[in-house]
């Protein structure tokens, strides 16, 4: 069961699962951080518990005494007399909304993300060791703007993406292909679990070459000379599909990479992209930026696909969860 706590700026804690109606949290890969929707009812008879949610307060979102989100209410919203609805979003909505002027030179990129979360108090659960070095000027930047130029820069040098995540209160920057979920669901507590796949409703699939890349062409520029430094191209991909080509501007310092930066994007680009949905019964273990399992016949999904978006409802008692997946 679901139960929803919320905690004032002097720690006290009330529980309003009683008052919650509609309950939805919202995460997706393009973003940092979750969403957490949910309606309270509100009557204005003397005995009605009054003044139980402010704006700033900490609410938490658990299941079976596992917590599933903690973060800031930031908004309310009177819908006329008897309800009242919220807003929270997890703590990266800290690197959302500040900016930051920012100077790395020589540093490694999981210790310039390091210095961020620590300049806005964010608590750290576990950073990946990034080693790529960075050297750039941040200014007047969103913080989480920066991250992700930072992680993107990690990633075009070695070819492994990365997600950031809220849980608990917590930031982790883990690698992406390390957040494989096995998501189950239970129809009583004495029978066995089962896959989440093997109840799939609403499916949809989409696949196409629009966005493919077969060869991409690295240039640098100095001044008003531009000179490639470096290429890569797939053949048997430009015989099947005809040229599809990316050019990408590179700075001095990454001139000597040139090559790798080519091949990493040429394997990232050349491929037929996707945009899939499905419908499931709900797991908490599944949010955007994760790795999930799907085998379906009618469509021919089968294999692993990314979360791009995913979005959980809880509505008298029943969970469930709608994805939107992309290929890796």
């Amino acid at each position: 069961m679901h139960v929803v706590s919320v905690y004032n700026q002097n720690g006290m804690k009330k529980s309003i699962t009683a008052l919650v109606g509609n309950l939805t949290w919202t995460s997706h890969e393009s973003t940092l951080g979750v969403q957490l929707n949910f309606d309270t009812a509100y009557n204005n008879i003397i005995y009605f518990p009054k003044d139980l949610i402010d704006i700033g307060d900490v609410v938490v979102l658990s299941n079976d005494g596992n917590e599933v989100f903690r973060g800031i209410i930031v908004t309310e919203e009177i819908n006329g007399e008897f309800s009242r609805h919220y807003i929270a979003f997890d703590y990266a909505f800290y690197l959302n909304k500040s900016k930051g002027v920012y100077q790395f030179n020589g540093i490694q990129a999981s210790k310039a993300i390091e210095q961020l979360l620590n300049d806005l108090n964010i608590p750290v659960a576990n950073i990946a060791s990034i080693t790529t070095i960075i050297n750039h000027i941040y200014f007047d930047k969103v913080i989480s703007d920066i991250i992700k130029d930072i992680l993107l820069q990690a990633t075009q040098e070695t070819g492994q993406r990365y997600r950031l995540e809220m849980r608990a209160g917590k930031l982790y920057i883990e690698n992406e292909v390390d957040l494989i979920v096995n998501a189950t669901f239970k129809l009583a507590e004495n029978i066995e679990s089962y896959n989440v796949t093997t109840a799939i409703s609403n499916l949809s699939r989409r696949r196409s070459i629009e966005e493919m890349k077969n060869s991409i062409i690295i240039i640098s520029e100095n001044g008003e000379s531009i000179k490639t430094v470096g290429s890569a191209k797939e053949s048997t991909s430009i015989q099947k599909y005809g040229l599809l080509q990316e050019v990408q501007s590179v700075d001095e310092k990454d001139i000597s990479q040139a090559n790798h930066i080519a091949r990493t994007l040429l394997k990232d680009l050349n491929k037929i992209f996707e945009d899939n949905s499905v419908e499931l019964i709900g797991n908490d273990s599944v949010r955007a930026g994760r790795i999930i399992n799907i085998s379906e016949p009618i469509t021919g999904m089968n294999g692993q696909y990314k979360i791009k978006s995913c979005t959980h409802n809880v509505s008298n008692g029943i969970h469930k969860m709608s994805l939107d997946l992309g290929v890796l």
